[in-house]
């Protein structure tokens, strides 16, 4: 009863079976889990807040974009826009989809959901900015946003087609390697005006979606770099970091 009317948009419009990894109580479940102390109440609102976020936002239409590229493995949105943003920010990702999993060997699954490698010591956030504040740009706030949308709905596509598969949750580990970074990478624009929303709309819109963050090469700048992240950050999400001299993992 707390999501009714909400529910009853997307059976009318048939929400859940255009996109079952986003309208299904499995994400409404990545709601919950994000509340230590599983109020369902609380999680519910969220989830409703979510809702209403992606209707307008266009999110939904972002999500068809993850479906219709050929290359969906590959992460690359089709859009030359995100596409433009991407290369601000490398990345890899290693999702093993389909040969993994056609045993249903449940042993199977470390191979099927590959860490994220997060190059951020080679942001280039200082070019980014520079794209977003010129009024010559075609690049605004809100492409370097729908772009990380697209990243965030792609992955979600593959945790829910994993979760599926194995019949339970399936989460993503990050690795971030720092090896590079600079604090000219916290500039005061970018840290207000971009960093913000984009931490606060992923933290709101997708919560639950790392097991486990690694850190690795942190600098001698990184308590800096601390300071201006984690207080942007959930405190569940800080739990989650881990410092490591060398990743043990399947990256």
């Amino acid at each position: 009863l707390l999501l009714e009317i909400e529910l009853q948009t997307i059976v009318k419009k048939e929400l859940h079976l255009l996109y079952p990894d986003v309208y299904s109580d499995l994400r409404l479940l990545r709601f919950l889990r994000k509340d230590k102390e599983r109020d369902i109440i609380s999680s519910a609102e969220r989830y409703r807040s979510f809702l209403k976020w992606r209707e307008e936002n266009n999110v939904d239409g972002i999500r068809a974009m993850v479906e219709s590229n050929h290359c969906i493995s590959s992460f690359t949105p089709p859009d030359d826009r995100l596409q433009t943003v991407a290369k601000y920010f490398p990345m890899k990702f290693d999702y093993v989809v389909g040969s993994s999993t056609e045993s249903g060997d449940k042993s199977d699954k470390e191979g099927c959901v590959q860490p994220a490698i997060l190059y951020v010591g080679s942001f280039d956030t200082l070019g980014i900015s520079e794209r977003i504040m010129s009024s010559q740009s075609s690049i605004s706030l809100n492409d370097f946003l729908d772009y990380w949308v697209y990243l965030y709905e792609s992955i979600h596509f593959h945790l829910y087609q994993q979760s599926i598969h194995f019949r339970e949750m399936m989460f993503l580990d990050e690795v971030c390697d720092l090896s590079g970074l600079s604090i000219q990478q916290f500039s005061p624009y970018f840290v207000t005006k971009i960093m913000k929303p984009w931490l606060r709309m992923t933290q709101s819109n997708y919560p639950e979606t790392t097991r486990r963050i690694y850190v690795l090469n942190p600098p001698t700048i990184v308590n800096v770099a601390w300071k201006l992240v984690t207080p942007l950050l959930s405190q569940g999400t800080v739990d989650k970091i881990r410092f490591e001299k060398k990743f043990r993992g399947t990256a």
